[in-house]
């Protein structure tokens, strides 16, 4: 397997540098004291190709290869300093996206998938728990299905992009019996009835991470 980068990936990669660099770090001190997330980043990393680029072009994708990807994110990580923004985006690509386009109906891709790419849309995930982190599968939340519908009972907590999010893949056990085979995964969006989002949780992780390191990563950029 060729492993070598390409001129035009290494031509994305540095563009990408460039555009996190003067489009995505402005004023990141004062977004992270209020604990604010912008849904213009977010929207501008989607004009710029990121959320849509492992992704076929009908769904208003970049059909990029994953070497191509990687360098796309591995770029955000040098030029911008929110890395909560990178992660975040990444917990919607791979977390949200990808499920929906290996295991959705085309109902379903068709519906989300391009108000995802473009960033309309916000993704979370839902699998952990309070009594379930680790042993992802042993989930309290259940799906009781009702006609032609499901019905999910249940709470989930730290689903990365929950506060902002427009839509959930949440995880319910449907049969104890066949343990984690038992359990599936639902599309939930925030405005189904029954459904609602908690308060957020404050975290330090990513924002001490960007403190002690920003120094050091622009040091390093590339030209």
């Amino acid at each position: 397997m060729d492993l070598e980068f390409t001129e035009e990936q290494l031509a994305i990669k540095k563009s990408a540098v460039r555009f996190a660099q003067k489009a995505l770090s402005g004023e990141m001190i004062r977004r992270d004291r209020d604990s604010v997330f912008s849904r213009e980043l977010w929207k501008k990393c989607a004009e710029f190709g990121i959320q849509g680029s492992a992704f076929p072009r009908k769904y208003g994708g970049g059909d990029a290869d994953i070497l191509s990807t990687m360098l796309l994110m591995e770029a955000l990580g040098y030029g911008c300093k929110d890395s909560g923004l990178i992660f975040a985006i990444n917990g919607q690509m791979w977390t949200v996206q990808m499920p929906i386009l290996r295991f959705g109906s085309d109902a379903q891709k068709d519906r989300y998938l391009p108000k995802l790419c473009s960033g309309e849309w916000i993704g979370a995930h839902g699998m952990t728990e309070p009594d379930s982190g680790s042993d992802a599968f042993s989930l309290s939340t259940t799906a009781k299905q009702e006609g032609d519908y499901y019905v999910l009972n249940g709470t989930k907590t730290f689903s990365t992009n929950a506060p902002v999010a427009d839509v959930f893949i949440v995880f319910a056990t449907v049969d104890k019996r066949k343990g984690f085979m038992g359990v599936t995964g639902f599309i939930v969006e925030k405005d189904f009835p029954g459904f609602s989002v908690g308060k957020d949780i404050g975290k330090m992780g990513l924002s001490l991470f960007s403190a002690l390191f920003q120094s050091n990563r622009e040091q390093s950029l590339p030209t």
